[in-house]
């Protein structure tokens, strides 16, 4: 795991502790894996979805026919053509229906290989972990969520082949890791499911499975729903420290559904769960004002229940708040809170911006973020991402800026660094170029991110 490289950088482009299986293959990925099959391979959710999209039907058949018939200018013009449909761009959206339409034409190829190959799926897990060692990374914390058809057996499988691929991945300098994303809606139920598995046949695989990660739609989920997993998932780590799993917890990234507030407070409250690493939080560092631009009438409602969640919140750290200048007026919360308790908590309620209550809300992130600091959790911010699907209006708006201002702990990942085009490394280079730090500046802030890797509290772990 030694880097001799003299350039400051390398020890953070060289451990990824944010990416997610699927968004991980890149255009010559999918040209690899799709060769040998591309004309049996049924492309019909790809082409469907792509059209809904963008109003435009495609020919994969063609692409990969082109692509695959050997070297020139053809079979170049033709992976260009692949890299146009596929490579999601800021002049894409941000919007998660486009995202999801491109992304189509990779689930489309490693699906015909997961049910026509007997190690299809092995192959492409493989391939994921494999580009990144070709990309220079040399330790690799890899999550993913199974979708499939077929259930708790389906989403086990696709943990053990993934687990498998971050075994055999791990020679040569190299270290291999693997995270299983827990559905936000029955996390329980997988978490079960996966200590039982892990437990049992899956029991050599443990070294290598370090942590679960809740990502995915976080709208309509709020951290409070997953105290009672967590603190399972915690009294679990506790009773056998040598099997723990630690937990990841994506928030604040997609949050139109609430107010601002309570947007920065489910980031607050995802690190009282005991989450390890937060993914984004956006919301913890974007300006309001800017955040509350971004769509026609973002932000002003949220349902009663989330508006009194929020009035608890501000009693409850009345003291903290006010040191930082945000004012609390106790009576008119109470009053407030007790108009809504006789309201039905899906009601929506509606409050309007006002310069005032944005300078608020930037007192308020300022609380926030101090809370996150003071619990240890750390951001994993990724750029890119948070610039094309989380709605980040400019690279100088970008919550990276303030983070680092900050005394956060702080992580630079690559989300999805096949599907965007843009590597870790590319990543680090954005936030140096975009920060004005030179190279040695950024590390001496952030210092190595091995250090937040997942499992080093295991018995025997280095």
């Amino acid at each position: 795991m030694n880097n001799t490289t003299t350039d400051p950088l390398a020890p953070l482009k060289a451990c990824e502790l944010h990416v997610h299986m699927g968004g991980c293959f890149s255009v010559e990925d999918l040209v690899e894996l799709a060769a040998p099959h591309y004309g049996d391979i049924d492309w019909s959710h790809y082409v469907d979805g792509y059209e809904a999209a963008y109003g435009l039907r495609p020919d994969p058949v063609d692409w990969f026919a082109r692509a695959t018939a050997g070297l020139g200018e053809m079979a170049d013009d033709a992976v260009e053509t692949i890299r146009h449909h596929f490579v999601f761009t800021e002049a894409d959206g941000p919007d998660f229906t486009r995202f999801t339409a491109k992304f189509q034409l990779l689930i489309c190829i490693v699906r015909h290989l997961g049910v026509h190959l007997p190690d299809g799926a092995q192959q492409a897990s493989r391939q994921v972990f494999e580009r990144h060692r070709k990309q220079g990374v040399l330790y690799l914390e890899m999550r993913c969520m199974y979708h499939g058809p077929d259930g708790m057996a389906g989403t086990l499988h696709s943990h053990r082949t993934n687990a498998e691929a971050a075994r055999q991945s791990s020679t040569d300098g190299f270290e291999g890791r693997y995270v299983p994303s827990l559905s936000r809606s029955a996390p329980v139920q997988e978490y079960e499911a996966l200590r039982e598995w892990l437990s049992t046949e899956g029991q050599e695989l443990y070294p290598w499975v370090v942590g679960v990660d809740f990502c995915h739609f976080e709208e309509g989920f709020p951290p409070k729903g997953a105290r009672d997993i967590c603190r399972r998932i915690l009294a679990d780590n506790d009773a056998d420290p040598e099997h723990a799993l630690e937990i990841l917890y994506h928030v604040g990234e997609i949050y139109f559904d609430k107010s601002l507030e309570s947007s920065m407070r489910w980031c607050q409250e995802a690190a009282e769960l005991g989450a390890r690493r937060l993914g984004h939080c956006t919301a913890l560092g974007l300006d309001p004002e800017a955040a509350a631009a971004r769509r026609d009438g973002s932000h002003l409602t949220e349902l009663v229940s989330e508006r009194i969640d929020q009035i608890d919140y501000d009693l409850q750290h009345r003291k903290g708040l006010e040191d930082v200048g945000v004012e609390v007026g106790v009576k008119a919360l109470e009053s407030e809170r007790e108009q809504l308790t006789g309201r039905s908590p899906d009601e929506l309620v509606q409050r309007s911006y006002d310069e005032h209550r944005f300078e608020q809300i930037r007192r308020r992130q300022t609380y926030a973020l101090n809370e996150v600091t003071r619990m240890g959790s750390v951001i994993e911010s990724c750029p890119s991402s948070n610039m094309r699907l989380g709605s980040v209006p400019s690279a100088d708006l970008h919550p990276v800026h303030r983070f680092i201002k900050s005394d956060v702990e702080l992580v630079i990942g690559a989300d999805d660094p096949g599907i965007f085009d843009s590597p870790l490394a590319d990543e680090v280079d954005w936030v140096v170029e975009t920060t004005h730090l030179s190279p040695a500046e950024l590390f001496q802030r952030l210092g190595d991110p091995l250090r937040h890797r997942l499992g080093q509290s295991r018995k025997g772990a280095s």
